[in-house]
């Protein structure tokens, strides 16, 4: 009789393909979420620090620009040129005395900082070409009715550590053997000083014209720009401006609306009428400015249907009274 022989039969496990299909399409739709969550945390992080950056080079222009406000003389006319959202004027850079003349051209000035403590220098850095050297000039006669400031132009500035400039052994000294590991400056300027109507320890007072605006850059924003100026070869005019930096932004476009505009300058006279017109500027006895930045950036790194019609940002006022004025 034939033996019957039993074979088991076995299932191999596995996923069908239905099944597969259906774990591939729940890790794909996890994975567009997580990664459009990732993408938006990070568009966020990116708007937060755009918005503390625009917030710090506010705070920056609410303390530079009064200090170069607040040493100009409208008396003096320094206010070269105004507008609701611009100014140019000859801002107040340094200080020194005339230590000694050298070359044509050419004075010397002492350290910043001398051995003795004492500080007849004093600057952020050393003027460069374009810059404006005022130096008081006694006149011919005696008494000081006929003082002046002589002006200037910078044409070149050379510094080293040079005991022979600005020496200890001038006269009157200035310097002492102790200071002849200090850097000492040569400055050339645009014409010679009367040495018999300028003399060594003359203060000098530097200046540097300058222009700060709103202006659109080639993104389609709007900023804060600060330039250096070349001066006019009339001194009451402006010069002609060039080398923009970014102050802040992005702000607000610019407008002749004070409301509004992302940058604006109001001008004062001591009674507090507004001044609108350059030929009244040395009457400027207080100068308003306001900054508003917008948060665009921050619109759109958060922005849904609802807010895409949400206009703000931060804004900083201040304002600052001139001291020159006599």
């Amino acid at each position: 009789m034939p033996t019957l022989i039993r074979r088991s039969v076995r299932r191999r496990s596995g996923f069908s393909l239905t099944e597969l299909m259906i774990a591939i399409t729940l890790l794909g739709l996890i994975g567009t979420v997580l990664t459009t969550l990732l993408l938006r945390q990070q568009r966020f992080h990116r708007a937060v620090t755009s918005v503390t950056d625009a917030r710090a080079r506010m705070r920056d222009i609410a303390t530079i620009l009064p200090s170069d406000l607040r040493s100009i003389s409208s008396a003096g006319a320094d206010i070269l040129a105004i507008d609701v959202n611009s100014m140019q004027f000859r801002a107040f850079i340094g200080s020194a005395v005339l230590c000694r003349f050298g070359a044509v051209n050419v004075i010397e000035v002492p350290p910043q900082v001398l051995a003795s403590g004492n500080v007849l220098t004093a600057w952020i850095n050393p003027p460069q070409p374009n810059d404006i050297a005022f130096i008081y000039d006694d006149g011919p006669a005696a008494g000081n009715a006929d003082d002046s400031w002589g002006r200037y132009t910078v044409t070149d500035t050379v510094s080293a550590v040079e005991p022979t400039w600005c020496p200890s052994n001038g006269a009157p000294a200035f310097t002492t053997a102790a200071d002849d590991d200090k850097r000492r400056y040569r400055i050339t300027l645009s014409a010679n000083p009367n040495p018999a109507r300028v003399r060594v320890g003359a203060p000098i007072r530097f200046a540097r014209e300058v222009r700060y605006s709103v202006y659109m850059g080639s993104d389609g924003q709007w900023y804060v720009g600060y330039e250096r100026c070349t001066p006019n070869i009339v001194p009451t005019l402006p010069g002609d401006c060039a080398g923009r930096e970014v102050l802040a932004g992005p702000v607000l476009p610019a407008s002749a609306d004070t409301l509004s505009s992302g940058l604006f300058f109001v001008y004062y006279d001591q009674q507090g009428n507004r001044i609108t017109d350059v030929a009244q500027a040395n009457l400027i006895a207080r100068i308003s400015v306001g900054v508003r930045t917008t948060s665009e950036s921050l619109r759109r790194a958060t922005a849904t249907d609802i807010q895409q019609n949400f206009v703000g940002g931060d804004s900083v006022r201040f304002s600052i009274g001139i001291r020159n004025r006599i």
